[in-house]
């Protein structure tokens, strides 16, 4: 009999698989773009306006698919945390026709016995065991589709009632729209919700006062939606109140040796000396690390370092403008590990590194 180790613990170094969902102009790219490591394969070129990292345009499935397996090799290259499909409904389209072409028909309801919508359930499924493969290297991946509002019954509500959810073709919602919220960890449900108050004192008329951008977490009669992290029901459209979900837990700092030995020491019941302070003890690799003093420029390439001494720049000058101003890679992440076609962008453009700096970088001085 195979033997099997058990896994304990909560898993911290898989990506997250999130669908956003909602109404036109709601926000669902603006937020998708704070993502961490945000790379967009933009489907139907709704951020071209917006300035985020983006592959070409797919023309085909293949293409498609052919992009999700670029960013899965250069993930680490070049900070890709987060792959966004903006939209989804628009990759759909991409799916329907490979398949039409393949089986040489005009439409998909040219396959007879509604075989064309079964096939189009198993070729997603297999591209969501695509994505799978950056899921287990830690890359977040993000499903933007549009709403639709459908009408619908309960068995304890007598009349119809409006409930939103994917808008996937009307063939499709009972195939591919549960397979993504199945496949997710997160679904978010996008939308404009219209404050309103009453008017009378009986509370019969009312009048609406303001609109706000919401989104939903849960799911109810009304929509769907649904998290796996405990999240409120309703929340601002702010990045901010999910940030801590991607956030990598780093593992505990080694105690110093010094720290260890004593602490072993004890443990094995030999008495030590007590001490108040071990920060003066330092090993010899850390006294060795002091006289070193590193270049802070190491590993920027020279062009780039030749500008940055020039105007007096520091590293975190312009890992602070890439991560919490242009929100290109994730806060901590170190200029050095930056991909080599950034820092040519930046040696290019550095006028405008300059200016952002200087708009952005309290601390910075010219000179």
């Amino acid at each position: 009999m195979p033997n099997f180790e058990e896994i304990n613990g909560i898993r911290t170094d898989a990506g997250i698989k999130v669908v956003i969902y909602g109404q036109e102009g709601v926000g669902k790219s603006t937020l998708a773009s704070c993502f961490p490591g945000a790379v967009f394969i933009d489907c139907e070129g709704s951020t071209t306006r917006m300035n985020v990292r983006r592959l070409q345009k797919p023309t085909s499935w293949q293409m498609l698919c052919d992009e999700v397996e670029f960013v899965r090799q250069k993930h680490a290259e070049r900070g890709y945390r987060t792959l966004i499909f903006d939209t989804f409904d628009w990759a759909e389209r991409l799916a329907l026709d490979d398949i039409c072409a393949t089986h040489k028909v005009n439409g998909i309801e040219g396959l007879n016995y509604g075989k064309g919508w079964e096939y189009e359930k198993e070729m997603i499924g297999r591209f969501l065991d695509m994505t799978e493969r950056l899921i287990a290297e830690g890359v977040n991946i993000v499903f933007l589709c549009h709403a639709i509002a459908r009408k619908t019954t309960a068995p304890e509500v007598m009349e119809e009632y409006d409930h939103w959810e994917l808008k996937l073709g009307s063939k499709t919602t009972n195939k591919i729209a549960p397979l993504l919220k199945e496949w997710s960890d997160m679904t978010l449900f996008l939308a404009f919700r219209t404050n309103v108050i009453a008017t009378d004192d009986k509370g019969k008329k009312h009048k609406a006062t303001s609109t706000e951008r919401v989104m939903y977490t849960t799911k109810s009669a009304w929509w769907d939606a649904k998290n796996r992290f405990g999240l409120p029901e309703i929340l601002p459209i702010d990045f901010g109140v999910i940030a801590h979900i991607f956030t990598v837990q780093q593992p505990e700092p080694q105690k110093p040796p010094v720290q260890q030995m004593i602490a072993q020491a004890q443990a094995q019941g030999i008495p030590t000396n007590p001490v108040d302070d071990l920060s003066d003890f330092k090993s010899q690799e850390e006294l060795a690390a002091e006289d070193a003093a590193p270049n802070p420029l190491q590993g920027i390439p020279q062009k780039l370092a030749d500008l940055m001494q020039e105007h007096n720049v520091q590293p975190h000058h312009i890992e602070h403008i890439s991560s919490s101003v242009w929100k290109y890679f994730a806060q901590g992440q170190p200029m050095n590990t930056y991909p080599a076609d950034y820092h040519d962008y930046l040696t290019a453009n550095w006028g405008a590194v300059l200016e952002a700096i200087k708009a952005n970088c309290k601390d910075y001085v010219p000179f």
